[in-house]
């Protein structure tokens, strides 16, 4: 009996130790699974944070390389704008300088027109000043310029007249007022003539009612003879700019003109 007390004893003290024990880990265990609960939260957590950081980054490094790749296509498109109005401007620059060659050889070309109609004035023609007596002005002496070029005769009377009273006057030297046979015969008379106005054998003839000339031969000078007014005047002048109509009754100086069979030797 004694034993069986002692044995139940036993076996209920081992029992109770044994919970014990079991109460001792249970408790020991519990605060180290709230650990490892809070250590898996902080984790977690710095994870994410670290996540949103990265995710910021790309998210910013994409936003520069579009806004790198946007500069870079702005600055190629002005660079590309820039290369092309370098080129437009070179071309412009090109055709000004080639305009302005051809200008100097053009000048150059006037020049040595000049000099040659200097010299062949000097060497071809005979330029004098004369004094011709006319019947018709009383024994006065009539002022007379003259020269030849290729085998055309120019005199210059220097007196101022009417149209008619040139037209006279060149009658009484066996001349008639000049005829001006074309365009280059035109520029050329009017580098020749004074700042001053002279009659030429161009009116309006009434019956024909048209312009013609004095000797009626044909002048292949391309006049536009729809500018002259009839109101103005029926005979034509010349001037160093132009030619004009203008009343008949103007006192002008004369140019009477003059056709060589061959050019003078």
């Amino acid at each position: 009996m004694n034993e069986q007390r002692f044995t139940f004893s036993t076996a209920r003290f081992h029992k109770s130790s044994v919970l014990q024990n079991q109460e001792r880990t249970e408790e020991t265990q519990r605060p180290r699974k709230a650990g490892n609960r809070v250590c898996w939260q902080i984790t977690v957590t710095a994870l994410g944070i670290l996540c949103f950081f990265r995710l910021v980054s790309v998210a910013v490094m994409v936003i520069n390389i579009f806004q790198y790749s946007q500069e870079k296509h702005e600055l190629q498109e002005t660079l590309s704008n820039l290369h092309h109005n370098y080129s437009t401007m070179q071309n412009d620059i090109n055709l000004k300088e080639e305009m302005l060659r051809d200008m100097s050889t053009e000048y150059s070309a006037v020049n040595h027109f000049l000099d040659f109609l200097n010299r062949e004035k000097n060497r071809c023609y005979n330029k004098t000043k004369t004094v011709l007596d006319s019947s018709q002005h009383s024994g006065r002496g009539v002022e007379m310029h003259w020269f030849c070029y290729g085998i055309k005769c120019y005199y210059f009377i220097m007196d101022r007249k009417t149209w008619s009273g040139c037209t006279q006057t060149c009658q009484n030297f066996s001349l008639p007022l000049l005829t001006i046979d074309d365009e280059d015969e035109l520029m050329f008379l009017h580098l020749l003539v004074t700042p001053d106005s002279y009659w030429i054998g161009l009116s309006y003839d009434n019956k024909k009612s048209d312009w013609t000339w004095i000797d009626n031969n044909p002048s292949k000078l391309a006049l536009n003879t729809r500018k002259y007014n009839i109101k103005d005047g029926g005979c034509v002048f010349l001037s160093k700019t132009r030619l004009d109509n203008i009343n008949c009754d103007n006192l002008f100086s004369c140019i009477c003109g003059k056709r060589l069979d061959k050019f003078p030797d």
